[in-house]
């Protein structure tokens, strides 16, 4: 139960981070916001009162981190990593070419995966 309850705030900040990037063309990258808040989440569960097996961010420096601490599938795992170097490489306005190539090979192979299940 709590891996659901840690997946659900996860995906639910990755969704509100999408939501309020900053969306100012420029050449510079911008903060990866999933990275920011998983230090936020930290400092949340510690003032709360959890203790360090409850706390699933604590001493995770960054999205990637937080995601090797927690207890889910590899096939989850290796999922959400997928989309956050995508979210990852969106932030950089020089990368444009490969977020392109990043988005186009993830959606293939979700048409492979869905049409093998048929």
């Amino acid at each position: 139960m709590k891996a659901i309850t840690t997946l659900s705030i996860l995906l639910l900040g990755f969704c509100t981070t999408c939501y309020g990037q900053n969306t100012t063309q420029d050449t510079t990258k911008q903060t990866n916001l999933l990275d920011e808040q998983v230090k936020v989440y930290g400092s949340v569960f510690s003032l709360g009162g959890a203790t360090e097996e409850e706390n699933p961010a604590k001493g995770a420096t960054n999205y990637l981190d937080l995601l090797d601490k927690l207890n889910i599938s590899p096939e989850l795992k290796k999922q959400v990593e997928e989309i956050y170097h995508l979210y990852d490489t969106s932030l950089d306005p020089t990368k444009k070419e490969e977020l392109k190539i990043r988005a186009n090979k993830m959606i293939q192979n979700a048409m492979a995966k869905s049409n093998s299940e048929e």
